[in-house]
Protein backbone atom coordinates (compact mmCIF):
# COMPACT_ATOMS: atom_id res chain seq x y z
CA UNK A 1 0.00 0.00 0.00
CA UNK A 2 2.91 2.18 0.55
CA UNK A 3 4.61 2.16 -2.61
CA UNK A 4 1.17 3.39 -4.17
CA UNK A 5 1.25 6.32 -2.32
CA UNK A 6 4.52 6.98 -3.14
CA UNK A 7 4.02 8.20 -6.60
CA UNK A 8 1.13 9.94 -5.98
CA UNK A 9 2.98 12.19 -3.39
CA UNK A 10 5.75 12.64 -5.97
CA UNK A 11 3.16 13.94 -8.71
CA UNK A 12 1.25 16.07 -5.94
CA UNK A 13 4.50 18.19 -4.85
CA UNK A 14 5.55 18.25 -7.91
CA UNK A 15 2.09 19.84 -9.15
CA UNK A 16 2.44 22.19 -5.81
CA UNK A 17 6.06 22.85 -6.37
CA UNK A 18 4.90 24.03 -10.09
CA UNK A 19 2.03 25.87 -8.97
CA UNK A 20 4.25 27.47 -6.29
CA UNK A 21 7.10 28.62 -9.09
CA UNK A 22 4.05 30.03 -11.51
CA UNK A 23 2.22 31.86 -8.81
CA UNK A 24 6.11 33.81 -7.46
CA UNK A 25 6.41 34.34 -11.27
CA UNK A 26 3.13 35.94 -11.34
CA UNK A 27 3.61 38.12 -8.67
CA UNK A 28 6.96 39.33 -9.69
CA UNK A 29 5.55 40.01 -12.83
CA UNK A 30 2.75 41.98 -11.47
CA UNK A 31 4.86 44.26 -9.13
CA UNK A 32 7.38 44.84 -11.52
CA UNK A 33 6.05 45.01 -15.40
CA UNK A 34 2.23 44.67 -15.70
CA UNK A 35 1.64 46.50 -12.59
CA UNK A 36 -1.18 48.86 -14.29
CA UNK A 37 -0.13 52.39 -12.86
CA UNK A 38 -2.59 55.99 -13.65
CA UNK A 39 -1.64 57.50 -16.99
CA UNK A 40 -0.38 61.25 -16.49
CA UNK A 41 -2.49 63.84 -17.94
CA UNK A 42 -2.22 67.26 -18.22
CA UNK A 43 -4.26 70.14 -19.59
CA UNK A 44 -3.22 74.02 -20.38
CA UNK A 45 -4.82 76.85 -21.94
CA UNK A 46 -2.54 77.35 -25.12
CA UNK A 47 -4.43 80.68 -26.20
CA UNK A 48 -7.54 82.76 -26.00
CA UNK A 49 -9.40 84.45 -28.74
CA UNK A 50 -11.41 87.84 -27.33
CA UNK A 51 -13.23 88.68 -30.84
CA UNK A 52 -15.71 91.65 -29.57
CA UNK A 53 -15.69 93.54 -25.74
CA UNK A 54 -17.73 96.32 -24.74
CA UNK A 55 -19.58 97.64 -21.68
CA UNK A 56 -21.46 100.51 -23.45
CA UNK A 57 -23.83 101.06 -24.44
CA UNK A 58 -24.81 97.37 -23.77
CA UNK A 59 -22.63 94.57 -22.37
CA UNK A 60 -20.68 92.64 -24.96
CA UNK A 61 -17.89 89.55 -25.22
CA UNK A 62 -16.87 86.90 -27.97
CA UNK A 63 -14.30 84.76 -25.73
CA UNK A 64 -12.59 81.08 -27.01
CA UNK A 65 -10.38 79.21 -25.08
CA UNK A 66 -8.11 77.08 -26.68
CA UNK A 67 -6.97 74.25 -24.21
CA UNK A 68 -4.32 71.19 -24.96
CA UNK A 69 -5.17 68.01 -22.83
CA UNK A 70 -1.60 65.40 -23.04
CA UNK A 71 -1.82 62.16 -21.43
CA UNK A 72 1.37 59.72 -21.09
CA UNK A 73 0.30 56.26 -20.42
CA UNK A 74 2.87 54.00 -18.45
CA UNK A 75 1.63 51.18 -19.11
CA UNK A 76 2.26 48.04 -21.49
CA UNK A 77 -1.42 48.08 -22.09
CA UNK A 78 -3.74 50.97 -23.85
CA UNK A 79 -5.28 53.42 -21.67
CA UNK A 80 -8.87 53.87 -23.10
CA UNK A 81 -10.25 57.19 -22.27
CA UNK A 82 -14.47 58.09 -22.20
CA UNK A 83 -15.27 61.64 -23.22
CA UNK A 84 -13.14 64.45 -22.42
CA UNK A 85 -14.84 67.24 -21.18
CA UNK A 86 -13.64 71.24 -20.71
CA UNK A 87 -15.87 73.41 -18.43
CA UNK A 88 -14.97 77.03 -18.42
CA UNK A 89 -16.25 78.64 -14.72
CA UNK A 90 -16.84 82.24 -14.30
CA UNK A 91 -17.13 83.36 -10.11
CA UNK A 92 -18.35 79.45 -10.00
CA UNK A 93 -20.94 79.61 -13.03
CA UNK A 94 -20.11 77.14 -15.56
CA UNK A 95 -20.07 80.00 -18.95
CA UNK A 96 -19.13 77.34 -21.36
CA UNK A 97 -17.81 73.59 -22.24
CA UNK A 98 -16.04 71.01 -24.70
CA UNK A 99 -16.52 68.12 -25.11
CA UNK A 100 -13.66 65.62 -26.96
CA UNK A 101 -14.69 62.04 -28.39
CA UNK A 102 -13.40 59.30 -26.50
CA UNK A 103 -10.34 57.76 -27.94
CA UNK A 104 -7.03 55.45 -27.01
CA UNK A 105 -3.40 56.22 -25.59
CA UNK A 106 -1.15 53.39 -26.69
CA UNK A 107 1.18 51.38 -24.52
CA UNK A 108 3.62 53.56 -23.31
CA UNK A 109 2.66 56.49 -25.55
CA UNK A 110 1.47 59.87 -25.16
CA UNK A 111 -1.69 62.00 -27.12
CA UNK A 112 -2.64 65.33 -27.28
CA UNK A 113 -6.00 66.58 -27.85
CA UNK A 114 -7.26 69.92 -28.31
CA UNK A 115 -10.57 71.59 -28.00
CA UNK A 116 -11.72 75.19 -28.25
CA UNK A 117 -14.16 76.08 -25.48
CA UNK A 118 -16.30 78.71 -26.58
CA UNK A 119 -17.82 81.29 -23.39
CA UNK A 120 -21.32 81.87 -23.21
CA UNK A 121 -21.14 85.45 -23.09
CA UNK A 122 -24.80 86.12 -21.52
CA UNK A 123 -23.57 83.94 -18.41
CA UNK A 124 -20.36 86.57 -18.22
CA UNK A 125 -22.63 89.84 -18.68
CA UNK A 126 -25.52 88.92 -16.29
CA UNK A 127 -22.75 88.16 -13.71
CA UNK A 128 -22.83 91.03 -10.62
CA UNK A 129 -19.14 90.75 -10.86
CA UNK A 130 -18.86 91.64 -14.88
CA UNK A 131 -19.15 95.83 -14.50
CA UNK A 132 -16.86 96.24 -12.06
CA UNK A 133 -14.31 93.34 -13.77
CA UNK A 134 -15.12 94.74 -16.86
CA UNK A 135 -13.54 98.69 -15.72
CA UNK A 136 -10.79 97.12 -14.33
CA UNK A 137 -10.10 95.39 -17.44
CA UNK A 138 -9.48 91.79 -15.94
CA UNK A 139 -11.56 88.35 -16.13
CA UNK A 140 -10.99 85.86 -13.87
CA UNK A 141 -11.95 82.35 -14.98
CA UNK A 142 -11.12 79.17 -14.38
CA UNK A 143 -11.11 75.78 -16.95
CA UNK A 144 -11.38 72.37 -15.65
CA UNK A 145 -10.78 69.44 -17.64
CA UNK A 146 -11.68 66.11 -16.55
CA UNK A 147 -10.50 63.11 -18.03
CA UNK A 148 -11.44 59.31 -17.03
CA UNK A 149 -10.58 55.72 -18.67
CA UNK A 150 -9.01 52.14 -17.34
CA UNK A 151 -6.21 50.31 -18.29
CA UNK A 152 -6.23 46.31 -18.79
CA UNK A 153 -3.35 43.91 -18.76
CA UNK A 154 -3.57 41.03 -19.98
CA UNK A 155 -7.50 41.36 -20.23
CA UNK A 156 -6.91 40.98 -16.58
CA UNK A 157 -5.27 43.33 -14.50
CA UNK A 158 -7.56 46.34 -14.41
CA UNK A 159 -6.92 49.53 -13.67
CA UNK A 160 -9.44 52.75 -13.74
CA UNK A 161 -8.15 56.23 -13.09
CA UNK A 162 -9.85 59.49 -13.61
CA UNK A 163 -7.88 62.86 -13.57
CA UNK A 164 -9.07 66.44 -12.99
CA UNK A 165 -6.87 69.50 -14.27
CA UNK A 166 -8.17 73.01 -13.17
CA UNK A 167 -6.00 76.08 -14.18
CA UNK A 168 -7.13 79.61 -13.21
CA UNK A 169 -6.88 82.14 -16.09
CA UNK A 170 -7.09 85.74 -16.04
CA UNK A 171 -8.37 87.49 -19.32
CA UNK A 172 -7.24 91.32 -20.12
CA UNK A 173 -9.84 92.32 -22.76
CA UNK A 174 -8.90 95.27 -23.70
CA UNK A 175 -4.95 94.36 -23.78
CA UNK A 176 -6.29 90.99 -25.67
CA UNK A 177 -3.65 89.16 -23.49
CA UNK A 178 -4.08 86.46 -21.07
CA UNK A 179 -2.09 85.38 -17.85
CA UNK A 180 -0.08 82.51 -17.95
CA UNK A 181 -2.81 80.01 -16.57
CA UNK A 182 -1.95 77.93 -13.08
CA UNK A 183 -2.99 74.59 -13.21
CA UNK A 184 -3.37 71.65 -10.23
CA UNK A 185 -3.72 68.23 -11.04
CA UNK A 186 -5.94 65.72 -9.52
CA UNK A 187 -5.68 62.15 -9.88
CA UNK A 188 -8.22 59.36 -8.40
CA UNK A 189 -7.13 55.52 -8.82
CA UNK A 190 -9.66 52.75 -8.33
Amino acid sequence: MAARRKPALICCGAVLAVVVVLAAVFTALYFTVLRPRPPRVTATVVGTRVSAFALLPSPALNLTFDVAVAAYNPNRAAFEYGEVVTVVRYHGDAVGEAVVPRGEVGARASAEVRAAVEVDAVGVVSSPYFPLEGIAGALPFETATTVAGKAVVLGVLKIRASSVVTCGVTVYPLRKETTSPQCTSTVHVG
